[in-house]
């Protein structure tokens, strides 16, 4: 399946979850109506640069939620495997106990309809998916298996969205919520005004 686009329908799902108490649950894209989601795909559970990625994501959870965003992160392992790997210390190689729900794909379905799966090896490639509070793609970046992805570049991209779906306003390159007036106006005339403060 090829990767959705931005503007699109986000793919819909239904996967099993291991939950930051630790209990399993099923979960499904209409759980998340009216909020932002950042779906977060990863290869393998015990690898190497899975969890540096992980630990940092599920730690800021909270820190989206007060955005009205919720993040989900997973694979293709079963959430038994999940289990075992938030069992472990992260000092050595484990994710510890997650602050957000972690997706078991098991089927890989969820992961070819995301367009993020190798074909032939059940593995994800490192998808990020960011979807709006009305279930529609926003944003989609994804890197080849050694290197992960940024956290603050997440959270800029999530805060652009929103303060763009607020405002109607475009957002410029390097924009900042620091710097929430500094848009650019999608009018004929009005645009110029960015770039007259700026260049």
């Amino acid at each position: 399946m090829p990767i959705p686009q931005p503007g699109s329908p986000a793919p819909d799902f239904e996967v099993t979850v291991l939950t930051p108490d630790m209990t399993f649950a099923k979960r499904k894209l209409a759980d998340y109506k009216g909020k932002y989601l950042v779906i977060m795909f990863y290869p393998l559970d015990f690898t190497f640069v899975c969890p540096s990625e992980i630990i940092q994501f599920t730690d800021a959870a909270e820190k989206l939620r007060k955005l009205n965003c919720e993040i989900i992160v997973g694979s293709c392992d079963s959430e038994f495997s999940h289990y075992a790997w938030c069992l472990q210390d992260r000092k050595e190689g484990g994710i510890g106990i997650c602050k957000c729900d972690l997706f078991a794909d098991k089927s890989s379905k969820m992961a070819e309809d995301y367009g993020v799966l190798i074909p032939g090896s059940g593995i994800p490639l490192r998808g990020l998916f960011i979807i709006s509070d009305k279930g529609m793609v926003q944003s989609v970046t994804v890197n080849d298996l050694p290197v992960g992805r940024s956290l603050e570049e997440c959270f800029r991209t999530v805060q652009a969205f929103q303060y763009a779906d607020k405002t109607g306003n475009n957002i410029p390159c390097g924009w900042t919520p620091e710097k929430q007036e500094d848009v650019i106006i999608p009018d004929p005339e009005k645009f110029r005004e960015y770039f007259r403060k700026h260049y």
